[in-house]
């Protein structure tokens, strides 16, 4: 099994679908990651300076008593405003400082690779790379090299996969880079915590991502062998995507369907400029999420079934 999963991989690692799609995701998460920076570090200035200049102001810009007596009034009321706004912006920078961080860029890249764009990734590869044989008639030389269906969409499944954590390297290491040497001085931010801290949230991150990943190139190369159409999946896998970001708010369900479970897994808990915005669990549960992923894991998984039912009771090609 292990030669063929590492035959399907440098397939992949050579498809140019594959390389075309990886310079993309890599440039967008950089371009991401800047523009989440510039956000925060200008939202965390700009209410610092608020700050600043409502406290000098009731001495320096009215003249009259009345209107410093007013303002000294009035002062406590904003100030405690301020600085509620501060405290929100300030865990805005932080977890845009991520991305800024050797170690934190990791997770930073490893959830914009769980959210729309890395999902969508994993669905045009899959796509492409697996529905693409059955259009070509190549998925014929496949099979006389392993004639069991089972095993080869298996290898593709762990060799999209494995793809994909070398891309969330890759890119990270990118955006970590760029981070060092140029964003640290141009946005600057608050730290993203100790490092013991960041170490733990990261493996944490790190670990529910490559779960999430998993489960997505299982659950794309399935469809890809289903449908046998490449265009067909890439539709077919985009509308899911879009069923799952809509049912992640269903009041009750949502939480223990897909979009819910995967949303609070990773970690998309707040209001960011980059993922949050279009993927965020609106209906809490006090259940682990563990748990309630378990639902996906047995959709996935009767999903599996279905496929390797059918492929034994229909012509291969």
């Amino acid at each position: 099994m292990r030669p063929l999963i590492l035959g399907e991989y440098r397939r992949l690692c050579r498809h140019p679908l594959a390389m075309t799609l990886a310079a993309l995701f890599a440039l967008g998460s950089l371009y991401c990651a800047l523009g989440s920076q510039s956000s925060a570090s200008a939202s965390l200035a700009a209410v610092r300076n608020n700050i600043a200049t409502v406290a000098q102001g009731c001495e320096t810009n009215l003249n009259t008593p009345e209107q410093k007596a007013a303002c000294r009034k009035d002062f406590p009321y904003e100030l405690k405003n301020l600085r509620r706004y501060e405290v929100t912006f300030t865990g805005y920078g932080r977890r845009a400082a991520a991305a800024q961080h050797p170690v934190a860029a990791l997770a930073w890249t490893t959830k914009l690779a769980t959210s729309v764009p890395g999902l969508v990734l994993v669905v045009l590869v899959a796509a492409f790379f697996v529905a693409g044989e059955w259009s070509r008639g190549s998925i014929v030389a496949r099979l006389l090299h392993e004639a069991r269906l089972g095993r080869l969409l298996t290898a593709k499944a762990v060799a999209l996969w494995m793809w994909m954590l070398t891309l969330v390297a890759a890119s990270s290491a990118v955006t970590a880079t760029v981070g060092l040497l140029y964003a640290r001085s141009a946005f600057p931010l608050p730290s993203p915590g100790p490092l013991g801290r960041v170490l733990v949230e990261t493996a944490t991150v790190l670990l529910a991502g490559a779960a999430v990943l998993a489960g997505a190139a299982a659950t794309a190369v399935v469809f890809g062998a289903l449908v046998r159409l490449p265009l067909r999946t890439a539709l077919v896998g985009v509308l899911l995507l879009v069923l799952v970001l809509q049912t992640a708010a269903i009041p009750g369900v949502g939480a223990w369907l897909p979009g819910g479970a995967l949303s609070d897994l990773v970690g998309f808990g707040r209001v960011d400029s980059v993922w949050d915005h279009v993927w965020i669990s609106t209906d809490p549960s006090t259940a682990p999420a563990l748990l309630r992923a378990v639902p996906t894991l047995v959709g996935i998984a009767l999903l599996c079934a279905f496929q390797h039912r059918r492929s034994r009771t229909r012509d291969l090609v």
